[in-house]
């Protein structure tokens, strides 16, 4: 009984030892980078996005979205692109940029992760299907204006948006969407051409409304969807689509795409 009692007082050392030494690592890495990240960060930002980003504080951290290392802007807002420059596409309490920890301790910086918190998010396309998140600068136009000296890179791999509001108004077709209490997490290679979209999304309230037809009014949803998604060709196909609204469940499966002059 003693030798077991040794074991454990052993064990529980160990465990301890190594939780607090996680702890001091958690606590020290945002103080060793927190400069250089922020720099490198802001200005791979600025090389690839189009709009006018403001914040108040800047935040680098553990703990903000545990276990990813984030630099978090706070009180941001970001506006849209011409011909919607003056209007704000997103705003909001946080947003995050996810930081790859094992590259930063390699001297290299990978963005990875997007994390928009307490936001309102409004989507806008006008008659002539100008739409005002157009934002994301291409890498041709990246290098073609100017040198990039950043040495941080884009390789987005999951975006999550918690506690936050969605209005999408296109007077193109014409189509109004509305979602409050929104939380949604996506999954997969955004760097690449052709990826699979693994999405939960969970909405308070959603309305939808078609040519001043309401559709849906206020409808709680909750779905898993996988879609696969083809950047080149601007097409989706969702492959698999497990939708709750309210207490009917619904599963769908399809394909959309942007043509020339509508949509298929």
């Amino acid at each position: 009984m003693s030798n077991l009692l040794k074991r454990l007082v052993k064990f529980s050392k160990w465990l301890f030892g190594s939780i607090a030494f996680l702890l001091l690592i958690l606590l020290i890495i945002p103080y060793l980078f927190p400069e250089r990240v922020s720099r490198e960060v802001k200005q791979l930002a600025n090389q690839h996005i189009d709009g006018k980003l403001d914040f108040g504080k800047v935040r680098l951290s553990f703990f903000s979205h545990f276990p990813a290392l984030t630099l978090s802007l706070y009180d941001f807002s970001l506006k849209g692109s011409v011909p919607f420059q003056k209007d704000t596409l997103v705003s909001g309490h946080e947003l995050a940029f996810g930081i790859h920890v094992m590259d930063l301790l390699r001297s290299k910086i990978t963005v990875d992760q997007f994390f928009i918190t307490k936001a309102a998010i409004h989507v806008q396309v006008n008659e002539a299907g100008e739409a005002n998140y157009n934002i994301y600068k291409s890498k041709a136009d990246t290098t073609s204006s100017s040198k990039d000296t950043s040495a941080a890179r884009l390789e987005i791999e999951r975006i999550v948006i918690e506690e936050s509001s969605l209005l999408y108004d296109d007077r193109s077709i014409p189509i109004r969407i509305a979602a409050s209490g929104l939380n949604y997490s996506g999954k997969g290679d955004l760097s690449k051409a052709i990826f699979d979209l693994q999405t939960t999304i969970d909405i308070d309230k959603f309305d939808l409304n078609y040519a001043g037809t309401d559709y849906m009014k206020e409808k709680k949803i909750k779905g898993n969807l996988v879609t696969q998604i083809n950047t080149n060709s601007l097409a989706l196909i969702f492959e698999e689509n497990k939708l709750r609204i309210n207490k009917l469940p619904v599963e769908f499966n399809g394909r959309f795409a942007f043509v020339k002059n509508g949509y298929e």
